[in-house]
C-alpha cells in the first residue's frame, strides 16, 4: 500500500523553520544512497535542494536536482525518490488548505509537478532559504511575502517537469552553457559540439527545459551577476560584460525581466542584508 505522509512529514531528519497558520518551512537531511520508496504528500509543497543530488521518479519519468534547483510537489503524486553518495539537504516549503484558502483559488499551479533550474523562481526560494537562516521579529513576515512572490512567479511562467527521459547528449549541451555561458556561443557551434542538427536541439531542449536555449543561457548569466552583486562592489558594467552582456543597459533590462527589480536594487537589499 502506497505511503502517505502527514502534513509537515518528510523521510530524512527534518527540523521544522516555521509554522505560519498552514504555512510549513522546515529543513531535511538525508543520509548518503538513501532510497526512499514510493509515496506521496497530503500537501503540496516546494523542495529547494540545498545540497546533494536527488533523482525524483513517477508515473515512467524521472527529474534529477541539483544543488539550488527547486521542484514543486503536488498533494497526492505518487513519487520516489534516490539520494546519491553524497546525501543531501533540502528546504520544504508546504501549504495547508487553511493557509491556501485565503488566496481564493489562484493555486493552481500546485496542481502538477514543476521543476526550476533558474530564474526568479529560484532565487525567491534562496532568499526565502536565507531569511530562515538569519531569523528576526520581521521574519515571519518576510517568509510568508517571499512564499506568495514564488507562487505568482511559478503560476507566470510554468515549467512542468519533462515527460520522457532526456537524451544524455542534452546534459552535455547544459554542461557546455553553464562552462561558456559569458561567450556567444551560436546555435550551430552547440549543435555541432554535440553532433545534432540545430533543428533537434532547439525542439529538444525547449520540450526538457521548458525554455529556449537563448533564455537559459540569459538566465546563467543573471544568476552569475546576483552573485557578483551580492558578495562584491564591483561596477555594474564591469559585471554586466563579465557575464556575457553586450552593455550595462542589456544587462538591466534583462536582469529587471527576470528579477523583477534592478541590479542597482538587488544589490541595495543585499548590503542591507551584510
Amino acid at each position: 500500500m502506497l505511503k502517505k505522509l502527514e502534513p509537515g512529514s518528510y523521510y530524512g531528519t527534518t527540523e521544522r523553520r516555521y509554522d505560519l497558520g498552514g504555512l510549513t518551512v522546515a529543513e531535511s537531511i538525508f543520509p548518503s544512497g538513501l532510497v526512499i520508496p514510493p509515496h506521496e504528500h497530503t500537501n503540496a509543497f516546494f523542495c529547494l535542494l540545498l545540497e546533494g543530488c536527488c533523482t525524483t521518479s513517477w508515473d515512467r519519468r524521472s527529474w534529477s536536482g541539483k544543488p539550488w534547483t527547486l521542484t514543486l510537489y503536488p498533494a497526492g503524486l505518487p513519487h520516489a525518490n534516490r539520494w546519491h553518495s553524497s546525501g543531501g539537504r533540502s528546504l520544504n516549503v508546504e501549504f495547508a488548505p487553511q493557509w491556501l484558502e485565503r488566496l481564493r483559488g489562484q493555486t493552481t499551479v500546485l496542481d502538477r509537478p514543476a521543476g526550476y533550474k533558474h530564474g526568479p523562481q529560484v532565487w525567491l526560494a534562496r532568499r526565502l532559504f536565507e531569511e530562515c537562516r538569519h531569523q528576526d521579529d520581521a521574519s515571519p513576515l518576510a517568509v510568508e511575502g517571499l512564499t506568495l512572490e514564488l507562487l505568482a512567479e511559478c503560476s507566470r511562467s510554468r515549467v512542468e517537469l519533462p515527460h520522457s527521459y532526456p537524451p544524455r547528449w542534452l546534459d552535455r549541451v547544459c554542461e557546455l552553457l553553464r562552462d561558456r555561458f559569458s561567450e556567444n556561443l551560436s546555435l550551430s557551434e552547440v549543435a555541432r559540439e554535440v553532433g545534432i542538427s540545430p533543428d533537434h536541439l532547439t525542439r529538444s531542449f525547449r520540450q526538457h527545459h521548458g525554455c529556449t536555449i537563448g533564455e537559459y543561457v540569459r538566465g546563467l548569466r543573471v544568476e552569475f551577476a546576483c552573485r557578483r552583486l551580492a558578495a562584491s562592489e564591483l561596477p555594474l558594467v564591469q559585471i554586466a560584460l563579465d557575464a556575457g552582456f553586450t552593455d550595462q543597459s542589456h544587462f538591466t533590462k534583462s536582469f529587471k525581466h527576470l528579477m523583477g527589480f534592478t541590479p542597482a536594487a538587488f544589490r541595495k537589499l543585499h548590503r542591507r542584508r551584510r
